[in-house]
């Protein structure tokens, strides 16, 4: 796989993050963009400006065009809880396996691969694993968009 088609898969992967999101988070789509935007301020994943509502959330989860995209730190916050979630999702598609991986690589200031790789839960870490990688070393790469 070239940097150019795992990029390409992995941000056609990232909507998942929000769909799965939506799929287990046991409350409104409204109150579940509220934690999504406070975890990720909290857990310093980004800064969004707003608390995004259901109806975006639904656009995120799957975006009819570029402008309806999931900004970062929305894909972060969504993996950062559903990494600890009891229910264990995964990803069902290679696409989504690379970009949950390439927003696991952007989670943390990971100091290497391998770091990043051990710290990945138990349960998730079999659909990244081999994807993980090509994820390191796009970001490694410091794509300019």
């Amino acid at each position: 796989m070239t940097d150019s088609d795992f990029y390409t898969s992995a941000m056609a992967g990232l909507p998942s993050l929000i769909e799965r999101w939506l799929e287990i988070g046991e409350t409104t789509p409204a109150k579940l963009g509220i934690i999504l935007a406070d975890t990720a301020r909290i857990a310093r994943l980004g800064d969004p400006a707003h608390d995004p509502d259901g109806d975006t959330l639904k656009r995120w989860a799957a975006p009819a065009s570029r402008a309806d995209h999931p900004p970062t730190w929305a894909t972060r916050s969504a993996l950062f809880l559903l990494s600890q979630m009891p229910a264990h999702p995964l990803p069902r598609t290679p696409s989504q396996c690379d970009g949950w991986a390439w927003a696991w690589v952007r989670l943390r200031p990971w100091e290497s691969l391998e770091q990043a790789r051990e710290a990945l839960p138990a349960w998730l870490a079999p659909a990244l694993e081999e994807r993980l990688p090509h994820a390191w070393q796009d970001y490694s790469a410091q794509r300019l968009v």
